[in-house]
C-alpha cells in the first residue's frame, strides 16, 4: 500500500514514530492522577507536597522548552528527542522503583519536566522537516489527535493497573513502555527526516531576539495563553460549577465535561483537512473561537434545559479542537525565517504560563461570585484570543 489517508508510505512512519513519542508525553501528564491517594500513602507525604512535585514538574517543562528548541536547531530534533523520551520514561520508571521520601520524587519528577520539554520544539521541527508542506496541516492535526489520546489512555492504564501490580508497578511498566519506544527511535529513526534547515548558524542571543521581536511569534504567545486560560475553566472548574448551578450530580456533570472533551478529540482531523485548504488560519480562528466563546457563554447563563447545554459543550469542544491545525501550520509559516522547533517551543510555554495564571484566577472566581462566572470568563479568554489574532499578519498573509 504506496499511501494511506494521503500520506505517502514514508511520511506515513516518520508521523508514526513521532506521534506515538507524543502520546507517551501526554500519557505521563495524567496517568498520575489516579495513583495520587496510594502513592501519598505509600510515601506518607501529603496533598500539598504531591501537589508541589507535580508543580515542579510543569515548571521545569516550561522554563526548558525553548532552550530545547536552540538545541534542536543546533544537534537536531531526533536526538533531543531520543533523549527527552529516555529522560522522561526513565525517571517516571524510577520513581515506582526507588522513590522512598518527598524529596526523591521532587527530583525525579524535575528530571521528568526535563525530559517532557522536549517534545513540542523536537516534534514540531521533525514533522516540519519531514511532512510535504501541503500536508502539514493533516499531519499537525494527526500529531494533535494522537496526543489527546494519550490524555485519554494515561488514567485508564494507570488505573487498570494498580489493583493488580500497585502503584509502584503501574509507574514502571508506563516508564517500560516509554523506554522500549526509545528503543524503537534509536533503530528507526532514519524513517524521520532531520531536513537541512535545522540547524541554525546563527548564536543562541541572535535566535532569541529575532523570536523576541517578532511581533507574530509574540502574538501567538499570547493567543495560546488566552486559549488556555478558556480551556483550562472548563476542563478544571466545570463540574464543580454544574453541580452549583444546575444541582447536577457529580456523574452528571463529569459526562458534559466528557462530552466537551470528546467533541474537541473528534474535530481534530477534519480541521487539519480544512487547514490545507486554505491560506485564512484567522478565519479558522476567529470562527473557532468565537463560536465556542458564545456557546461557553450560554452554557453560564442558566437558561438552558440540561440536553441544550450538552450540545452548546459539544460545539464549543468541537470548534476548539477544529481550529487547532490552522493554528500550527500558521505558527509554522510564522517560523519559515525563524528556528521552527524554539518557536514552537516557544509560543507552546503560553500554553503553560496560561495555565498557571488561570488557577489562582478561576478559584477567586469561584469563591467569590456565583458560579456561572466560571463559564462567563471562559468565553471572555477565548474572546481575548481572538483579538491577539486581529493584529497577527501572520495568521492571513506571507509573515512578516
Amino acid at each position: 500500500m504506496a499511501s494511506v489517508i494521503s500520506f505517502p508510505r514514508r511520511e506515513v512512519q516518520a508521523i508514526g514514530l513521532i506521534g506515538f513519542a507524543h502520546l507517551l508525553s501526554h500519557l505521563y501528564l495524567l496517568a498520575l492522577a489516579p495513583l495520587l491517594i496510594p502513592i501519598t500513602k505509600s510515601l506518607q507525604i501529603s496533598t500539598v507536597e504531591w501537589g508541589t512535585a507535580l508543580g515542579v514538574f510543569a515548571i521545569t517543562t516550561g522554563v526548558l522548552q525553548t532552550p530545547m528548541g536552540f538545541l534542536v536547531e543546533r544537534i537536531g530534533g531526533r536526538k533531543v528527542l531520543i533523549g527527552g523520551l529516555l529522560l522522561n520514561s526513565a525517571a517516571f520508571c524510577l520513581i515506582g522503583w526507588q522513590v522512598t521520601d518527598f524529596w526523591q520524587l521532587l527530583a525525579l519528577m524535575a528530571i521528568a519536566g526535563i525530559g517532557n520539554s522536549v517534545f513540542h520544539p523536537a516534534d514540531y521541527s521533525l514533522i516540519s522537516s519531514s511532512i510535504d508542506e501541503g500536508r502539514l496541516g493533516r499531519a499537525y492535526s494527526i500529531h494533535t489527535f494522537v496526543g489527546h489520546v494519550g490524555f485519554l489512555a494515561g488514567p485508564l492504564l494507570s488505573a487498570t493497573l494498580e489493583p493488580f501490580i500497585g502503584w509502584r508497578g503501574a509507574m514502571m511498566t508506563l516508564g517500560g513502555i516509554g523506554i522500549t519506544m526509545t528503543l524503537g527511535l534509536v533503530l528507526f529513526g532514519h524513517l524521520i527526516n532531520e531536513g537541512t534547515q535545522v540547524k541554525k548558524p546563527a548564536s543562541i542571543g541572535d535566535s532569541l531576539r529575532d523570536i523576541l521581536t517578532s511581533r507574530s511569534v509574540m502574538l501567538f504567545f499570547l493567543f495560546y495563553m488566552g486559549a488556555s486560560m478558556a480551556n483550562f475553566g472548563v476542563t478544571q472548574f466545570s463540574v464543580a460549577a454544574f453541580q452549583g448551578m444546575h444541582d447536577f450530580s457529580r456523574t452528571t456533570a463529569v459526562a458534559a465535561l466528557t462530552a466537551y472533551q470528546i467533541a474537541t478529540l473528534l474535530l481534530v482531523l477534519p480541521g487539519g483537512l480544512l487547514a490545507d485548504k486554505t491560506d485564512r488560519y484567522d478565519a479558522v480562528l476567529m470562527a473557532g473561537f468565537g463560536i465556542s466563546a458564545l456557546m461557553i457563554f450560554l452554557v453560564g447563563a442558566d437558561l438552558l434545559p440540561f440536553w441544550l447545554v450538552m450540545v452548546c459543550l459539544v460545539i464549543a469542544g468541537g470548534m476548539r479542537g477544529a481550529a487547532n491545525a490552522s493554528r500550527d501550520v500558521a505558527v509554522r509559516r510564522v517560523a519559515s525565517h525563524l528556528p521552527v522547533g524554539t518557536v514552537f517551543g516557544f509560543v507552546s510555554t503560553g500554553f503553560l504560563v496560561g495555565q498557571a495564571l488561570a488557577g489562582p484566577i478561576y478559584g477567586y472566581l469561584y469563591d467569590h461570585y456565583p458560579p456561572h462566572i466560571i463559564f462567563y470568563a471562559s468565553a471572555a479568554f477565548s474572546v481575548l484570543a481572538m483579538v491577539t489574532v486581529l493584529f497577527n499578519s501572520g495568521t492571513r498573509r506571507s509573515p512578516e
